[in-house]
């Protein structure tokens, strides 16, 4: 009986951090001019030596998905705000009764209709527009969390059985 008030515990906090989190995109979604990454100065300093760094050590193959990242801004905050999103929707369906066996088929589903709703929502916030590479960013920011869980519970499993065989 304990371990499922326990799980009931984390269930109710996650929930309350994805909706948190969700009234937080909201929000950001109803600005006219969200701030962006590039808003901060010193952001391009850390990038620009990062980049030499990594051209010194011969790892310059490294720098292409920043790159892409520096092209299109607005899409990696997409991008990186969904997969934030789609961590927290995880880990709330993954702590509910009927949910848990499902939870990255429904935080994708439920991460994508959020976004289209946003993008909705955005065609009644003055200068902004609806867009359909948003959503995508949006979609692959929520594939990107599950890929993410899927990962670690695929390492996590592998040094169990490590553990098991004594090695």
């Amino acid at each position: 009986m304990k371990k499922d008030n326990v799980i009931q515990d984390k269930f109710k906090l996650f929930m309350m951090l994805t909706i948190a989190y969700a009234v937080f995109i909201f929000y950001l979604s109803s600005l006219s001019s969200p701030p962006s990454p590039s808003d901060l100065g010193f952001l391009r300093g850390f990038l620009r030596e990062s980049i030499q760094l990594l051209e010194d050590l011969g790892l310059k193959f490294l720098i292409y998905p920043f790159y892409l990242a520096y092209l299109y801004p607005d899409k990696f905050e997409h991008l990186i705000l969904y997969m934030f999103f789609g961590l927290l929707l995880h880990l709330t369906l993954r702590n509910s009764r009927n949910f848990s066996k499902y939870a990255s088929s429904f935080s994708v589903l439920i991460g994508t209709l959020y976004g289209i709703s946003d993008e909705i929502h955005q065609f009644f916030v003055p200068f902004r527009s609806p867009s359909a590479t948003d959503l995508l960013a949006d979609f692959l920011g929520l594939i990107l969390a599950q890929f993410l869980f899927f990962s670690y519970f695929r390492l996590k499993r592998f040094w169990m059985s490590d553990e098991k065989r004594g090695v």
